[in-house]
């Protein structure tokens, strides 16, 4: 049966795809603030990866070509790990410390003049990989990838279709690792599945949206989404930490 809490979830899910593939931010966002106000407490987390997976697989299908796989095999590698040990204790760590410190480093990463990431350790995206899936599945969203993917020199196709490639990934680990310490799927599947058949619609308008966009516009957009999810995170942690 299709009632209101079905057709919000499924909207949202359009238009969190649609950013997505446009400005390949925002969407985990939106579909976080709705699932917030129409799902039980301890449905959130876990359902908003089910949710997002659409969106990242179409990505991939969509921007196929100019994924930059050299980045998403060891972020992949790296999120499998994170993302089985975010499941067992996602409960267990104070959210609040965890968004204020998560949202200065995006503040830092997206608006810091000249920066060019160029990581001194071995398997930088895998470490990458392991830290945004862990702190993506305590909180719903793991921030660091985003935020540092922009200093890449990848143009912004390439951003777009390789945080696809990065996120799908990480998502099928969480919801496998939710699924293992217990949280039931059965009562989502529906909206699950509709979710997904309109990501493709959602990615096919937002690709037809970046294909229009100049370079500096994208960036400009993709700045001010991260910017506007860290200011986010920041009134979140401190809300937290004064209530």
């Amino acid at each position: 049966m299709i009632d209101s809490t079905f057709v919000i979830i499924v909207a949202g899910t359009f238009v969190a795809s649609l950013f997505n593939a446009a400005f390949s931010a925002g969407g985990a966002l939106i579909v976080l603030a709705i699932t917030s106000t129409v799902l039980p407490v301890q449905a959130i987390v876990p359902v908003h990866s089910t949710l997002l997976i659409g969106s990242t697989a179409t990505r991939i299908l969509f921007f196929w070509d100019y994924i930059d796989w050299t980045l998403v095999r060891p972020f992949i590698v790296g999120s499998l790990v994170g993302a089985f040990l975010g499941a067992r204790i996602y409960v267990a760590l104070p959210e609040a410390i965890i968004a204020v410190a998560i949202a200065l480093v995006m503040l830092v990463a997206i608006w810091l003049p000249g920066l060019s990431w160029r990581p001194r350790i071995r398997h930088p995206w895998a470490v990458v990989g392991f830290i945004h899936s862990f702190l993506s599945t305590l909180f719903a969203y793991g921030a660091l990838l985003h935020a540092v993917i922009l200093h890449t020199g990848l143009d912004r196709r390439q951003i777009v279709g390789t945080l696809g490639g990065c996120l799908a990934g990480m998502s099928v680990f969480k919801i496998a690792g939710y699924a293992f310490y217990g949280f039931d799927y059965r009562p989502y599947y529906a909206v699950i599945a509709a979710a997904v058949i309109v990501s493709f619609a959602g990615t096919a308008v937002g690709k037809m949206i970046v294909d229009r966009l100049s370079e500096e516009r994208f960036r400009l957009v993709y700045r001010v989404l991260i910017t506007a999810s860290a200011l986010r995170l920041l009134y979140t942690g401190l809300w937290q930490e004064g209530a």
